[in-house]
């Protein structure tokens, strides 16, 4: 019983890390550059930029 626990236990581990990589490698770059290219949200990047 307690072998099975510790898989489940692995196996939950295991699926919430590759959800996690999975997300950092593949959407998150996507979702980045797309708020780069976005002009809304340009202006609000120059709007609210610290001044040097």
């Amino acid at each position: 019983m307690k072998l099975l626990t510790g898989m489940i236990e692995m196996s939950v581990v295991a699926v919430f890390s590759v959800l996690f990589a999975g997300y950092a490698l593949f959407i998150y770059p996507f979702e980045k550059v797309s708020q780069y290219m976005n002009p809304e949200v340009r202006k609000k990047q120059m709007k609210y930029a610290p001044q040097a």
